[in-house]
């Protein structure tokens, strides 16, 4: 696998992209979302687990606009998790493909 990736530069920087966008995501929720769920009595596990990240995104619209303040943040994580998710099933995709077709043969 790791020759896989040295070899292919477009694998490497399509992961590269990956974590990037992964860790803003990761930071976005948990500096500027989380704190407002805690604020409003979410308990700990928000922002730990993946799989809620929607639900929590949904919960900080309504808050947010329960205030009347602007969903920037809401559409910035929204989007930014819809990424993450359509580039990690393209670069499964990609890999998968460089597996089955060697550039040598």
């Amino acid at each position: 696998m790791a020759k896989l990736i040295a070899d292919n530069r477009d694998v490497l920087g399509l992961m590269i992209l990956l974590g990037s966008f992964l860790l803003a995501n990761i930071l976005l929720h948990w500096m500027i979302i989380c704190p407002r769920l805690y604020r409003h009595g979410a308990r700990m596990p928000t922002g730990l687990l993946f799989w809620r990240v929607f639900n929590e995104l949904r919960t900080y619209k309504y808050l947010t606009a329960a205030k009347g303040r602007p969903l920037t943040f809401y559409h910035l994580g929204f989007i930014l998790s819809w990424f993450n998710l359509l580039l990690a099933f393209a670069l499964a995709l990609r890999v998968l493909w460089a597996q089955t077709h060697p550039a040598g043969l």
